[in-house]
């Protein structure tokens, strides 16, 4: 993945994200924080197109910050899937999310996610301090930048200390299943107990 999007190839942790450029992935976010994060020893890879302003952003910070930081205006199915399994930590943080399907992919891969705690992401997601045994990647709540900094460095922190743990997150992380033969089972439970708590729709 690195050779491919043109980065150094090395150890560094990298950070990854595929999606539309609109406000609702948290660019609003992103964009004011991503100096300060690109100073760390890291490398970033943002795929998508959309927003003309975020594009613009975006091309600008990459051009200025090239040994670490790719963006690729466009979509490739190809390039995406490369993202999502070459990466460490795969970044999701929107403003809203009723579903989410790349946080899913990314933990197939064992590429941790970063989200913000909404919709389909906060069901999804274990954040690793809120529940270290049962994580599975991070979680961060309030939509500000600086709250995203914050897990972004906490992940970094991480990656360099202990990785021992992060190993295992990952692994952890790869055993994730969200498969529709349990919320078929949910479904049913949930048909049963309102039929025994209203036991008269038995004569419908």
């Amino acid at each position: 993945m690195q050779e491919k999007v043109g980065l150094t190839v090395n150890d560094t942790p990298i950070f990854g994200m595929v999606c539309r450029l609109t406000d609702q992935k948290g660019f609003g976010l992103i964009i004011p924080i991503l100096e300060r994060f690109l100073k760390h020893n890291v490398q970033l890879v943002i795929v998508g197109s959309g927003d003309p302003a975020i594009t613009g952003h975006l091309t600008a910070l990459a051009a200025h910050y090239s040994n670490n930081f790719k963006f690729i205006n466009g979509y490739s199915n190809e390039l995406s899937h490369l993202i999502e399994a070459g990466s460490d930590f795969f970044l999701m943080p929107s403003i809203f999310e009723p579903c989410g399907l790349n946080q899913l992919y990314s933990l197939a891969y064992g590429t941790l996610p970063i989200v913000r705690a909404v919709g389909g992401l906060k069901d999804t997601v274990i954040d690793y301090d809120q529940d270290t045994d049962n994580a599975n990647g991070f979680m961060f709540y309030e939509p500000n930048a600086n709250e995203l900094l914050n897990i972004l460095r906490r992940a970094l922190l991480l990656y360099i200390e202990h990785p021992e743990e992060m190993l295992r997150l990952k692994t952890q992380a790869m055993r994730s299943h969200f498969y529709w033969s349990d919320s078929a089972k949910h479904y049913q439970r949930l048909y049963h107990n309102a039929l025994h708590i209203n036991p008269q729709w038995d004569n419908d």
